[in-house]
């Protein structure tokens, strides 16, 4: 069973998203599904919005910033497995 629906876009993205389509070799509608089946299994985009203001003022890439990400995570779990870092109590 399908459903059809109706979404408002840019004129120009819809023409050149199309163009897009037709040279990979799918239809708008078959990339729309696609997309869909992904945020569905994902729960959520699946990508990562790439304009981040930040990456520009900072001066680094989005795998940079990426990996620092990761870094400063795993310096955290470590600190509390460590018993260096508590839980914020709600008191200063």
């Amino acid at each position: 069973m399908t459903e059809q629906i109706r979404l408002r876009i840019d004129s120009e993205l819809a023409e050149e998203a199309d163009v897009v389509c037709r040279e990979i070799g799918i239809t708008p509608t078959a990339a729309v599904s696609m997309f869909f089946a992904q945020m569905v299994k994902l729960r959520g985009l699946p990508f990562r919005p790439g304009n981040f203001p930040a990456l520009d003022e900072y001066g680094v890439t989005l795998a940079q910033a990426t990996a620092a990400e990761g870094a400063a995570l795993a310096e955290i779990k470590a600190a509390r497995k460590a018993g260096k870092l508590k839980p914020f109590a709600g008191k200063l």
